[in-house]
């Protein structure tokens, strides 16, 4: 029988190569212009959930234009900081369905000041968010039946070659970088079953598990959590690394798992020493990257290019997410308690 969530996950990378295609940098032309005139002094991006995630590898990119750039949780930003909201902001607003509780009631109390221009990401181009910005960029994700899983690989997509043209840099040259993402999702994901197998004999030892990046692998970490909980119901924790030896290092012992994105290369070196720290610890490592660590168990991801490793660091986190949910005789991806759409607070 059919699992909507597994079918959402293997139709990733065609999601990704409609929102590739259909990417139109037109629309943020004025944008470009005003900042260049020093219209706006700050940028925030907003989201929840996924779409929180979604937008780290974009907010790290925009660290460099010159400006504050702030990436908030919009229930944080909404109850406790909305004053830093103001005519001269460009609000940048991600939101999947556009229609979340905290997105409403951030459009509602947008008033006195109006943003200097409000930018929202949005796969539903009717919905409330669409309405209200001055900008729309879609996300072209199609129908999502469970866990975000299209939507959160594409708006990672259209947040960065957004930032790429926000930037000044060339968005046909970030195009061409997430195309060589698409075509390492695809090897993966046509190898599908046996990645799951793979992970079925795993899933059945995990009992707690932490989930650890830096830089853009930061959102693999936090996402892959967000997906375990919500299509597996396992507990898992995903932070970043250089937090983990803040603390929690102290809970590592025999039993204790850990998922490490190799990630980028200016902390690759870094990762590796933690890896190899908590397997001496007894910890269970596991090591996520194009590039094998010596010691360390290694799940081989596809090799593209650091800037398009968020979107292959996610699959075998899916794929353990439907592992995990089968080895409790759960449906992968299933909801007990909430929706495809958070309209609660």
């Amino acid at each position: 029988m059919p699992v909507p969530y597994i079918d959402d996950i293997l139709s990733q990378a065609e999601g990704l190569k409609e929102a590739l295609e259909e990417f139109d940098p037109q629309p943020l032309e004025t944008v470009c212009r005003f900042i260049e005139m020093g219209k706006y002094d700050r940028v925030i991006l907003t989201g929840m959930g996924a779409s929180f995630y979604g937008a780290y590898p974009a907010w790290l990119k925009l660290c460099g234009l010159g400006l504050p750039v702030i990436l908030w949780d919009t229930a944080e930003l909404l109850h406790y900081a909305l004053p830093q909201v103001g005519s001269r902001t460009l609000l940048w607003v991600i939101s999947q369905s556009g229609e979340s509780a905290e997105i409403h009631r951030l459009l509602e109390r947008l008033t006195a000041p109006r943003p200097g221009l409000l930018l929202g990401v949005t796969n539903n181009p009717t919905s409330t968010l669409a309405r209200a910005a001055e900008v729309v960029l879609p996300l072209h994700a199609g129908n999502e039946h469970m866990v975000s899983t299209r939507t959160y690989i594409n708006t990672i997509a259209v947040t960065l070659l957004a930032a790429a043209a926000l930037s000044g840099e060339s968005v046909s040259a970030w195009k061409e970088i997430l195309w060589q993402g698409q075509a390492g999702m695809e090897a993966y994901l046509n190898a599908w079953p046996q990645h799951l197998a793979a992970l079925r004999e795993q899933a059945g030892k995990l009992n707690r598990l932490f989930l650890l990046g830096r830089g853009p692998s930061l959102a693999s970490a936090q996402e892959g959590a967000l997906v375990l909980k919500e299509a597996a119901k396992f507990p898992a924790e995903g932070m970043g690394a250089a937090q983990f030896r803040h603390g929690p290092l102290e809970i590592v012992e025999p039993g204790i798992a850990v998922w490490l994105f190799g990630g980028a290369q200016a902390t690759y070196e870094l990762n590796r020493g933690l890896g190899l720290e908590i397997q001496g610890y007894g910890g269970q490592v596991t090591w996520l990257s194009p590039t094998s660590v010596e010691g360390l168990p290694w799940l081989s991801l596809p090799a593209v290019p650091e800037a398009a490793l968020p979107l292959v660091e996610i699959l075998p986190v899916q794929a353990l997410s439907v592992a995990l949910a089968e080895a409790s005789a759960r449906e992968p991806g299933q909801f007990r308690y909430i929706g495809k759409i958070t309209d609660q607070e």
